[in-house]
């Protein structure tokens, strides 16, 4: 399958999804931390989803970051 013709859908589906933010709200939580900004929530669900990965998910959440300053 060429570049042109990749499926854009998410990796993985809804339910794992869910469970992925979930176990990450937890383990922040534990460590007493959480995300609350909507755009960078947004960017941790995409990962979740499989639709970036851990370094685009870093830089963009950077680039937010930066940019909201």
């Amino acid at each position: 399958m060429s570049i042109a013709h990749a499926s854009t859908e998410p990796v993985v589906d809804q339910a794992d999804v869910e469970r992925r933010m979930s176990f990450a709200d937890a383990a922040l939580g534990a460590a007493g931390h959480e995300i609350t900004d909507p755009a960078v929530r947004a960017i941790s669900r995409r990962l979740a989803a499989g639709e970036v990965t851990g370094d685009e998910a870093a830089a963009l959440v950077k680039a937010q970051l930066l940019g909201s300053r």
